[in-house]
């Protein structure tokens, strides 16, 4: 076997094919190292891209996700605000009505009587065919 140190076996015997293919399999090694190493970095550099992508994406979901929510909150607010405020002016119209017709009854005081309710509203009363 050769001395790496300087001195070379020049000959053909097993020793220094054995020595020849030892230098031939590392240069090759070295050579696909090198461009393992950068391919390698080029793949580190991809996978770091899309992870900071996907962060950025995440963080815009729950940007718009919160603010959604909010806006919802907001919409559903003003709706219990617009029916609250409609049934205190329904109501307030209903006693005003509910006056007008103690008036017009000649109810004194305006007395709260209520009329019963027809059993159904939607058949014509007999009783006011008799009255015609």
């Amino acid at each position: 076997m050769s001395d790496r140190g300087g001195e070379s076996n020049q000959g053909t015997g097993p020793e220094a094919v054995g020595e020849a293919l030892r230098t031939a399999v590392e240069r090759t090694l070295a050579a696909t190292a090198e461009s393992a190493s950068g391919t390698r970095e080029r793949a580190q550099e991809l996978l770091d891209d899309v992870v900071r992508r996907g962060q950025s994406a995440r963080e815009e979901v729950t940007r718009r996700g919160e603010s959604a929510t909010s806006r919802l909150a907001d919409a559903i607010g003003e709706l219990r605000a617009a029916d609250s405020e409609g049934l205190r002016r329904l109501s307030e119209r209903l006693t005003a009505v509910e006056r007008r017709l103690d008036a017009l009854e000649g109810r004194p005081g305006g007395a709260k009587q209520r009329p019963q309710p027809e059993a159904n509203p939607l058949e014509p009363d007999e009783d006011e065919d008799l009255r015609d």
